[in-house]
């Protein structure tokens, strides 16, 4: 994937007749009256692309190529992204009064646009020179890219009680590792060797040397992820997924198996961490949250590991660091995290979620995502001085790796995700995953997406997409349902709920659950439930408790039409009325079958059919059942990364297709000649 450079500040604002265009900001405000539209990123960029070159004839494979450089998509993608930007600005092909078709040549835009640079603004984010930007000309290839790098900041809490001394910031150039087209991703270099590990298209894993040039192809019939290389030896501990566990495989650089553990029951997993020969750390997540496991190559033994968390603590992942020793990265309630030892002191914290590290052994520094919606990388040393590496190309960084010689190893995968109308054309895209899709019985859809960097709340409806909240923090949307009248919308910010109408938030409260909010919805137009898996408590609209109610449960549903709780449990579904009452056989709808219910969420009601999500094999499955008890759950659709489905109001399936998918390896190495 081609990048170019960019500037936070990424230029101008444009006039054009009586409209106001925001680059920076992706805003369009309206002509009249003045309303701020906030748009999506490719009708944004395609704008832009127009607006920065009127009376200039672009051609149809320079915007694209602008728009998804070195991408394939749909032949209509352009189409229908003019389509959406010709409506928002009330403009026809017909009789254009600003993007013109020229036959045969392209398209121009004909209005008279008006230049201003806006007023320089502070910047809290890291500053880098690399690209998030895609680049409008060139096509896949290896290539060099020298990125300089500003002055250390240090927002870091240090390690020290002492002044830091001051340190040599690296430079790095960027090369491609691999280009194919497809997805190449969770990557893994040996610290000493030239050998390098990454899994490409899901069931392949690749052993190559560090520039590339494969050595071997190992295929799975099911998934695999996260290699990790011996520090020292050419062994190589990667996951492999098989139904509702996790199964750890050790393999030579030649491809010959050298063990193969026990099933670990598993929803995800984090990349092994060797300790030893023959003890490696195991970081696993599963119904229960996310444990660190020692696992014993001789015994076939995975012994848990006491780590000493506070209440609201999640465990992320486990780091060999500083004199070979294990550490564990832990993020807290406030979305805070810190690395710590076995014994809870903590090493480094930062005020934002982590979720992306490796240790640089040359600089003895940790490289982390930043704190900016785009993810950039930083490095943090020991006593709590910070540099930027790089900012993010098109996409995510999504695994990193690092050897002796300070060379960064990434993969960096971009895609784009649309929500499709009843024509098939998109009303909302993004790089962002998280949609949350649910349409109500008037067409309306409201959705859940991070493309701003935080999890806001947007409302499709008249074909206007509207933004309904502006939240600067990290806290995450797990559902977003609509009340039975379609007047509001309920969602949350971790364990807060959130009821809104078609204007903006109405009212935030914080339901009183011990443990943390697991799911939630509607009793009717006025009253609201929210549960933990351990009790149900019911609220007024208002945030007044008025109920509570002790039940044990897996996912729980309130079917309105029926005036009954859909309790999933135990691998069963259970329907009944009150939910005092113990549940019991006579009361069980349905048995699932495994693959049916590992790692069930998101489960739906519509015109007497029930739909929810499982993961099998970490393959996701998307079912239906009638709610009259006599039918067995039919399977509707199955696929890799499949984030999330939406029932359109004449009960149509629709995908929040991930599209456009693309992941390459990359290599940041030290510049010649820098310390």
């Amino acid at each position: 994937m081609e990048s170019s450079r960019e500037t936070y500040t990424r230029a101008q604002h444009y006039y054009f007749l009586s409209w106001q265009f925001d680059a920076s900001q992706d805003e369009l405000r309206a002509p009249d009256s003045q309303v701020v539209i906030k748009l999506e990123p490719q009708v944004a960029r395609l704008l832009e692309l127009f607006v920065a070159s009127p009376d200039t004839v672009l051609s149809q494979d320079a915007l694209s190529e602008a728009l998804w450089p070195d991408t394939i998509v749909e032949s209509n993608s352009l189409y229908q992204l003019l389509t959406k930007l010709r409506r928002i600005l009330n403009d026809s092909a017909r009789g254009p009064r600003f993007i013109k078709t020229v036959p045969k040549r392209g398209y121009v835009f004909i209005a008279p646009v008006e230049l201003r640079q806006p007023q320089a603004r502070a910047h809290t984010e890291v500053q880098s020179a690399s690209a998030t930007e895609p680049a409008a000309t060139g096509k896949k290839h290896a290539r060099l890219l020298v990125l300089p790098i500003v002055a250390a900041c240090f927002s870091a809490i240090a390690y020290f009680s002492s002044a830091p001394e001051p340190i040599v910031v690296p430079h790095y150039e960027v090369e491609d590792i691999t280009y194919e087209l497809g997805l190449e991703f969770d990557v893994a270099a040996h610290t000493s060797k030239p050998l390098l590990a990454y899994v490409d298209d899901f069931n392949t894993l690749v052993i190559s040397d560090k520039q590339g040039n494969h050595n071997m192809r190992l295929s799975f019939d099911n998934r695999v992820a996260k290699p990790t290389w011996h520090p020292v030896k050419d062994w190589l501990a990667f996951w492999q997924y098989l139904g509702d566990g996790c199964r750890l495989l050790i393999v030579n650089a030649q491809g010959q198996q050298l063990h193969r553990s026990q099933d670990l029951p598993c929803y995800h997993i984090q990349a092994p961490t060797w300790r030893s020969d023959t003890q490696l750390i195991a970081t696993v997540r599963d119904k229960a949250g996310t444990h660190a496991y020692q696992y014993n190559i001789d015994s076939k033994k995975y012994i848990p590991i006491p780590l000493k968390l506070n209440k609201g603590d999640k465990l992320i992942t486990a780091l060999r660091g500083w004199d070979e020793q294990t550490y564990y990265l832990v993020k807290d309630a406030n979305l805070h995290s810190r690395l710590i030892t076995l014994d809870a002191k903590v090493q480094m914290r930062w005020p934002y979620p982590v979720w992306l590290i490796a240790y640089d052994p040359k600089h003895h520094s940790v490289i982390t995502n930043d704190s900016s919606k785009h993810h950039n990388l930083i490095a943090t040393t020991r006593d709590g001085q910070q540099y930027p590496v790089i900012a993010t190309p098109q996409g995510l960084f999504s695994s990193l790796s690092v050897d002796n010689q300070g060379d960064i190893f990434s993969a960096a995968e971009s895609w784009q995700v649309n929500i499709r109308d009843k024509d098939n054309l998109p009303i909302f895209s993004s790089s962002s995953h998280d949609y949350l899709p649910v349409t109500n019985s008037l067409g309306e859809t409201a959705f859940m997406s991070r493309r701003t960097g935080a999890c806001e709340i947007y409302l499709h409806s008249n074909d206007r997409v509207i933004q309904l909240t502006h939240h600067t923090g990290d806290e995450y949307v797990n559902f977003v349902t609509w009340s039975p009248d379609n007047a509001y919308i309920l969602a949350n910010r971790e364990s807060r709920l959130l009821l809104l109408d078609r204007s903006g938030v109405m009212q935030t409260f914080t339901p009183q659950l011990s443990h943390s909010l697991s799911h939630f919805g509607w009793l009717d137009s006025q009253t609201l439930w929210a549960t933990d898996g351990h009790e149900v408590l019911i609220y007024s609209k208002s945030g007044q408790l008025q109920r509570r109610y002790n039940v044990s449960s897996d996912l729980l549903l309130y079917d309105h039409q029926a005036q009954n709780w859909l309790v999933f449990k135990q691998s069963a579904i259970y329907r009944v009325t009150d939910l005092s009452v113990p549940l019991s056989d006579k009361s069980r709808l349905a048995s699932l079958a495994p693959k049916a219910y590992h790692q069930v969420t998101n489960p739906r009601l519509r015109d007497g059919f029930l739909y929810w999500q499982s993961a099998w094999s970490k393959t996701d499955h998307i079912w239906r059942m009638p709610l009259d008890g006599n039918t067995r759950p039919e399977l509707l659709k199955t696929q890799n990364l499949l984030w999330h489905y939406d029932i359109a109001a004449d009960g149509t399936l629709l995908i929040a297709k991930m599209e456009s998918v693309e992941g390459d390896i990359k290599r940041l190495s030290q510049k010649s000649g820098a310390n």
